[in-house]
């Protein structure tokens, strides 16, 4: 928990960082991601295909997921990974606690997890009207900030705003700009 409590920032704001800093650069295309320069990938509580909705929405181009698949697994979090003590056989090499970890079956559980979010995932980006995961914008997601108030990613993470290249330019969302001056 130390490294994962501690050190970094969480996804959504490191990765809507990046992003808009490469977009100000003009390394990475706001409008047609797949036209980028630099990919981004998205790793940390990836579960549903809206929280890759969410991901594409802030800037990235990939989505990689661990705990949901050990949840497809069976995992149970025990917290007992690191001890080869794990009760559902996914983290251990004891052959005690293996035998309930049968990969014929597993594995059609695991696939048909990754299908069934990713369909969920393309369900989303169908109601929007959109074709590709590269056109989902900051706009199409509304998050309830208060009572009675809701406010799109771009309004939370203000420095979205930056167009291609601004920052080479000297112009931008201001706090961005500071932070490109440094």
């Amino acid at each position: 928990p130390e490294f994962s409590n501690s050190i970094g920032m969480p996804l959504a704001d490191g990765l809507s960082f990046v992003h808009a800093v490469l977009v100000g650069a003009g390394l990475r295309d706001a409008g047609d991601k797949s036209q980028s320069k630099v990919a981004l990938i998205a790793s940390g509580k990836i579960l549903t295909g809206f929280s890759m909705f969410k991901s594409f929405a802030l800037g990235a181009d990939v989505c990689n997921a661990a705990r949901s698949f050990l949840f497809s697994l069976g995992c149970i979090q025990a917290l007992k990974c690191n001890a080869n003590t794990c009760p559902t056989g996914i983290t251990t090499s004891n052959p005690d606690l293996t035998w309930g970890l049968d990969p014929s079956s597993k594995q059609v559980r695991v696939a048909s997890f990754h299908m069934e979010t990713v369909k969920s995932c393309m369900e989303v980006m169908e109601t929007t009207g959109i074709n590709s995961w590269a056109e989902i914008t900051p706009q199409m997601v509304v998050k309830r900030v208060g009572v009675g108030q809701s406010r799109n990613l771009s309004e939370i993470y203000q420095h979205l705003q930056v167009r291609n290249g601004e920052l080479l330019k000297g112009t931008g969302p201001s706090k961005l700009l500071d932070t490109w001056n440094g």
